[in-house]
């Protein structure tokens, strides 16, 4: 709702000129041209079903139903939590963090600074803080409001030097005017040795929360690290005492757990006879009803939070009366490698990681829809669906095949606390499919799906088209490799946490909300440096590069849960030319070098193999 808005219409077939019509009514601000436009500014909030016509110069006519769905402005409450390597340490973190004659660790400082306040979250905690100084410029930096301060300053922390001394690694905070201080505390200080020496920072706030002043909980941790049984063990013993504080202490609080927890949640990092032993925080996990790690999302996909190696060990944990808020979606990891120069080696081995939350609205009861929130789903397969829910007892679920017009009742009542129900999809045909879940003690009390889905008979087919893997020399390097992905079937394809892989890595996980269009391809490059001018349908590369042979090597595309959709080795490459389906856009067949499809041209990433437009 008011920002301005433009989608063209299109159809096949027919001959020109083709005009366009509705009926119906569209969303207030928008008007359809009869050249397919539709656009305008819409001024109104709600789900408008119209019906579009199209008409060909012989009077021949197609039409089809459609859904316009006008949200609301959100105002996303943003957290953010960071390992800044020794951040401010005059001898250890990144070993570049000074400029050549300049102030100790002010490369450090100034990309720290430059992240935090492009990210503009409303609060931060961080970790391996050690120089007050350095914290203070980074603060100074920062948009006016920002305020925040170490475990050790004794203006806020009364206890905090007897735990923390000048030159340790220390968890801090950084908050913005939209959150009212009330106190501070270092917590667990009897188990400090288990959390490494770093016993956790709790911080009490108040915020706006569905219209009300409401008590929030920020504790900011820093888990003990390294790979060895004792550390694991010491990680084990310190989510025990950090559980049973929570549940002693905050058992109906909004509490949201943020930093280093330096340890996975499908497995630990830890082996034990070549065997990885269970995450040291199964007793979270096993709980959750009252606790959820909203960044088991990114462990799912793949994703990794430091520069390193290949793991989620920076978490947000959130007990339930803050999980039904957050938005889904809203788990990002972000990259600073992209644009920050030597990042690794200037300002982190960690990357920031940022959770979103929708605190607008009134109080009361609320269930939010989780699962599923867009996608393509074949009848007769499995359909799941997840919600959070506070102070709700039983749920409905319903969905809809025409927009909304007519809703279906799923199931008539499941128990709001189980958080799941399964479901056998259809055999119906359509992309105009809706599902919510609804209170049952209050019908106005629901949340439905934000995006589009189809439901339809046949199963989805996505291929790797394109591949280009020697690029040579040029400005910006391997940021011109490029993997084309092509949607070869009838219905659009949810590639969220789809990941694309070398022969042993992930090397890009496609973000939330990304959804491959029938008859539309994807290209993956390396970097943006790589992006044709101009090209649509691109994306860079999650990981910072592709990371492909030259010699050989092998491209996968695996879905979500891991599962192989389609994979292609090679055993040789030409400089600059790529290897492309012959013949192109074909499922199943086999490759080419370009320039045997098409003569003198060497790729065509986000265009046909002849260089025409998709």
């Amino acid at each position: 709702m008011g920002q301005p808005y433009a989608f063209t219409l299109t159809a096949s077939g027919g001959r020109a000129p083709l005009t366009w019509s509705f009926t119906g009514t569209l969303a207030a601000g928008l008007t359809l041209s009869t050249n397919g436009a539709l656009s305008g500014t819409p001024t109104a909030a709600g789900t408008v079903p119209f019906t579009v016509t199209v008409r060909d110069a012989d009077g021949k006519t197609a039409s089809a139903r459609l859904m316009m769905m006008i949200q609301p402005p959100l105002s996303l409450f943003t957290v953010g939590h960071w390992n800044l390597e020794w951040f401010g340490a005059p001898n250890q973190g990144p070993v570049n963090s000074t400029s050549d004659g300049g102030v100790t660790d002010d490369l450090q400082v100034a990309g720290a600074t430059s992240v935090i306040r492009d990210a503009r979250a409303h609060v931060w905690g961080l970790v391996e803080m050690v120089d007050t100084a350095d914290f203070n410029t980074l603060k100074a930096g920062l948009p006016g409001g920002y305020n925040g301060f170490l475990a050790n300053n004794t203006t806020y922390v009364l206890s905090g030097t007897s735990q923390y001394s000048a030159g340790e690694q220390k968890p801090g905070i950084l908050y913005d005017s939209t959150l009212t201080y009330r106190s501070a505390q270092v917590i667990l200080t009897a188990q400090a040795a288990d959390f490494g020496g770093r016993p956790p920072l709790r911080v009490d706030f108040t915020t706006r929360i569905h219209g009300e002043d409401t008590p929030l909980v920020v504790i900011v941790t820093h888990m003990k690290a390294f790979e060895d049984r004792t550390s694991y063990d010491q990680r084990k013993r310190s989510a025990t005492a950090l559980k049973n504080y929570l549940d002693q202490w905050l058992p109906e609080a909004r509490v949201l757990v943020i930093g280093d927890w330096n340890d996975d949640l499908d497995h630990s990092i830890s082996t034990e006879n070549g065997v990885a032993l269970p995450s040291p925080y199964l007793n979270f996990l096993n709980d959750p009803a009252h606790y959820t790690f909203l960044t088991r999302v990114l462990t799912d996909a793949n994703l990794r939070t430091t520069t390193e190696y290949n793991d989620v060990i920076d978490h947000t944990l959130v007990t339930d009366e803050v999980a039904v808020d957050a938005v889904p979606g809203g788990v990002q990891v972000l990259r600073p490698d992209t644009s920050l120069p030597d990042y690794a080696r200037t300002v982190s081995d960690h990357y920031p990681v940022l959770t979103r939350y929708d605190l607008s609205g009134v109080p009361g009861p609320r269930v939010r829809l989780t699962a599923p929130l867009e996608g393509s789903f074949v009848g007769g397969s499995s359909l799941t669906f997840t919600w959070r829910s506070v102070g709700v007892s039983t749920v409905r679920i319903e969905a809809s095949y025409d927009s909304g017009d007519i809703w279906n009742v799923v199931a008539p009542s499941v128990s709001a606390a189980s958080g799941s129900f399964t479901w056998t999809v259809p055999d119906v045909e359509s992309d105009l499919v809706r599902v919510r879940v609804v209170d049952t003690a209050n019908a106005s009390r629901f949340d439905m799906t934000p995006g589009r889905i189809w439901f339809t008979r046949s199963a989805p087919r996505v291929i790797i088209n394109e591949l280009l893997a020697n690029e040579p020399a040029l400005p910006g390097g391997t940021a011109h490799e490029f993997v084309e992905l092509y949607n070869a079937g009838s219905a659009p394809v949810d590639l969220s946490g789809w990941t694309l892989w070398d022969a042993l890595n992930p090397q890009h996980v496609f973000a939330p909300g990304t959804v491959l269009q029938p008859g539309r391809p994807l290209v993956v490059f390396g970097g943006p440096a790589g992006f044709p001018a101009g090209a649509p349908d691109t994306v860079a590369a999650s990981g910072g590069t592709l990371a492909l042979n030259n010699t050989s090597d092998v491209v996968q595309l695996k879905r979500a849960d891991g599962g192989a959709v389609d994979s292609v080795e090679y055993s040789s490459t030409v400089d600059a030319v790529s290897i492309n389906r012959s013949p192109d856009l074909t499922p199943d067949a086999g490759f080419a070098l370009h320039t045997t499809l098409t003569p003198g041209v060497q790729s065509s990433p986000g265009r046909r193999a002849d260089g025409g437009a998709f």
